[in-house]
């Protein structure tokens, strides 16, 4: 016999696995990992494990370690061993027909009930371990109120197998997004009165660089420029008539480099701003509630770190104001917190406390995009992001487990933009 040490859940137990079990396919010393016994436990809501057919042994082996078991198939599924469940002393055995593609209303009523009422942590087991996907995604639509666009957002981020690596899917997926709610997003609204806007984009970096200038007085802020991108900047300042004051980079960012330092050195009438808190070289470093004025209006500086130590959200009041978040609040995600003193609770906080709060009408200016989209509202991050509508500790796990690449300039832009761009 040997020992295995399941992960996933709240309580780690050790179980015993028969190492004879072909299924198993374990030697009789290993350490057995939950997903050789054939169960994901998706970090959201992260209490739930989904599962195929299991033999009698891997069914012994997890009867333990779960509260709930919920069959998807028939009572005489070959694959469910009820009685092994009820051996172990399980009360909480519950077989509810979920069939692909297309369930019934009654049939997906039923599978979120379960979810709803049986103790946790809880078992969805079906076939193939991609029906218990689908259904899981529909209890969290139900329950959070998820677009059909965050819905798959989340899917992509926990990677659930069913969404990012059934080739057979396909039909159950699109169900899915069929059971969306239809309901109207909230519309974005006019940006405040008096300021001239311009929002532009770096392809190769997914960047937002945002032009604000007071439309009586002329003088105007960039927000996050890219070095390549400066010429663009400038032209788009001259055709507008404005004259640049500042420069303002929400963090040193780590996917571009920005032209800060370079339009300085060409205009030295303009000053570069970032947060004190990033340690990197700028001619105003800005603390939460500092102000930097442009002609008669004025930005405030929120201090929303999370993403790294130094980044700010700005604040530019207005009916209604907008918020310029870099990387802190993206629409229907956040910024990574694997490098740069990345925090996932502090980002969470920073949010929830710093952003969230701010009226509902809020616009939301974003610091990048990968899906085409441009603005957003707080109303609607709150209500359809689906990182941030977790609880903190689901927040957490699910940022620890997005497994992302390495940014491909991360080397060499966070160096220059401790620097303001120029090395």
């Amino acid at each position: 016999m040997g020992c295995a040490q399941v992960s996933g859940l709240s309580d780690p137990l050790e179980v015993k696995v028969d190492a004879s079990s072909a299924q198993d396919a374990v030697s009789g010393s290993a350490l057995v990992p939950l997903e050789q016994l054939g169960v994901e436990v998706p970090a959201v809501p992260g209490d739930v494990g989904l599962c195929g057919q299991l033999s009698a042994e891997s069914v012994r082996a997890l009867s333990g370690r779960f509260k709930s078991w919920i069959n998807l198939n028939s009572e005489d599924d070959t694959g469910f061993h009820p009685e092994e469940l009820k051996r172990a002393g399980m009360k909480h055995v519950a077989v509810r027909p979920f069939p692909a593609p297309a369930p019934t209303e009654e049939q997906v009523a039923a599978g979120c009930e379960a979810l709803d009422t049986l103790p946790r942590p809880l078992m969805l087991q079906c076939t193939s371990g991609n029906r218990v996907g689908a259904l899981l995604m529909c209890w969290l639509m139900r329950k959070y109120g998820y677009s059909a666009e965050s819905l798959q957002q989340l899917a992509k981020d926990i990677d659930l197998r069913f969404w990012t690596r059934c080739t057979k899917c396909g039909p159950m997926r699109e169900w899915l997004l069929k059971q969306v709610p239809a309901g109207a997003i909230p519309a974005v609204p006019k940006a405040a009165t008096g300021l001239v806007f311009t929002q532009l984009f770096d392809e190769e970096s997914c960047t937002f660089t945002y032009v604000l200038g007071c439309s009586e007085t002329k003088e105007a802020v960039l927000i996050d420029p890219v070095l390549e991108q400066m010429q663009r900047d400038l032209v788009v300042l001259k055709e507008l008539g404005l004259t640049l004051r500042y420069v303002i980079n929400t963090h040193a960012h780590a996917d571009h480099i920005t032209s800060g330092g370079r339009i300085r050195a060409e205009n030295p009438d303009v000053r570069t701003v970032i947060s004190r808190a990033s340690g990197a070289k700028a001619d105003v470093h800005v603390e939460h509630g500092d102000k930097v004025s442009f002609g008669r209006l004025s930005l405030e500086a929120i201090a929303t770190p999370g993403h790294t130590d130094g980044c700010v959200t700005w604040h530019l009041p207005g009916d209604p104001g907008m918020i310029f978040t870099g990387d802190a609040l993206l629409i229907r995600g956040c910024g990574r917190t694997d490098f740069q003193q990345g925090d996932s609770a502090k980002l969470y906080d920073s949010v929830h406390t710093k952003l969230f709060t701010l009226a509902p009408e809020t616009l939301v200016c974003p610091g990048h995009d990968y899906q085409g989209r441009n603005t957003s509202t707080v109303a609607e991050e709150r209500q359809f992001n689906p990182r941030l509508k977790q609880s903190k500790d689901e927040f957490v796990k699910l940022m620890s487990e997005l497994n992302l690449p390495y940014p491909k300039r991360i080397d060499e832009a966070v160096p220059a933009n401790m620097q303001c761009g120029v090395y």
